[in-house]
């Protein structure tokens, strides 16, 4: 008696169990084969030697960031593990101006092949203050300006500001090309938000600040829109690349040293 009831005892659960898989049952499966793409690519010389003066300004070579994704723009961050105090480190970029095909009943102006040679323009991308200056094609009389548009570009045209009174990032948060006028929508630009620098005739930039438009087939505009960002914060727009080179400002005191500079790009 004592055997059969162990018996069943053992005998009952395995059953349990049988009629539980018995009724186990599902709809389908599916399997995901996942590819990760990268969209921010960085190419250019990684592995920079630059020697440099005391006193000196030097450059690196080119880096190029960009963004391959044709949807969303990217927020990267530039920065460097710089102790040395006597070295700046900032970062600039270039960009070219040219005089257009002045038509104020067009959204977009285009260069015209006539207008001359092309002014280029070296300004700071990151670093503690902005600066541009002229690298190729300097005219005598002309001035670089940062001009911020309005919320109606025309008809309510903002005044020149000249990029020595620049205080804080470029563009400003009140500039229509900051976040609401898209130029990548309009076709005319990759960049589709930031500031604009043109060179102008001194003498075109009226007393209150604003510029005489009857000139305007003098003046040099932009090719692209640029930022400046002093944290490092800097946007790479969908399909666009961003490109631009380190720079170093060495003490006239610093004695002679070597030492590595790690750019890291978040």
């Amino acid at each position: 008696m004592l055997n059969k009831k162990k018996l069943a005892m053992f005998i009952l659960p395995v059953l349990a169990i049988a009629l539980v898989s018995a009724v186990v049952a599902y709809y389908g499966f599916f399997k995901v084969d996942l590819t990760i793409h990268q969209p921010i690519d960085i190419t250019g010389n990684l592995d920079q030697d630059v020697p440099c003066n005391s006193g000196g300004v030097c450059f690196g070579s080119d880096i190029i960031v960009s963004n391959d994704e044709l949807v969303e723009e990217k927020l990267i961050n530039i920065s460097n593990n710089n102790w040395n105090s006597d070295v700046k480190v900032s970062y600039v970029s270039d960009i070219s101006l040219c005089k257009k095909d002045v038509n104020f009943s067009a959204d977009k102006w285009e260069c015209i092949g006539s207008g001359g040679s092309p002014v280029w323009v070296r300004y700071t991308l990151v670093g503690d203050k902005f600066n541009a200056e002229i690298i190729n094609n300097e005219i005598s009389d002309y001035v670089l300006i940062y001009y911020k548009d309005n919320s109606d570009r025309f008809t309510s045209p903002a005044k020149a500001i000249i990029l020595d009174n620049i205080t804080g990032n470029l563009p400003y948060e009140d500039d229509e090309n900051a976040d609401d006028y898209d130029y990548c929508s309009t076709g005319e630009y990759d960049t589709c938000h930031g500031a604009k620098i043109w060179y102008v005739p001194a003498d075109a930039i009226l007393s209150d600040g604003s510029l005489n438009w009857s000139r305007a087939n003098e003046f040099f505009f932009e090719t692209e829109l640029i930022q400046f960002n002093s944290d490092g914060e800097i946007v790479i727009y969908p399909g666009s690349s961003v490109t631009f080179k380190p720079m170093f400002e060495v003490s006239q005191y610093a004695q002679d040293w070597t030492g590595t500079i790690t750019t890291t790009i978040a």
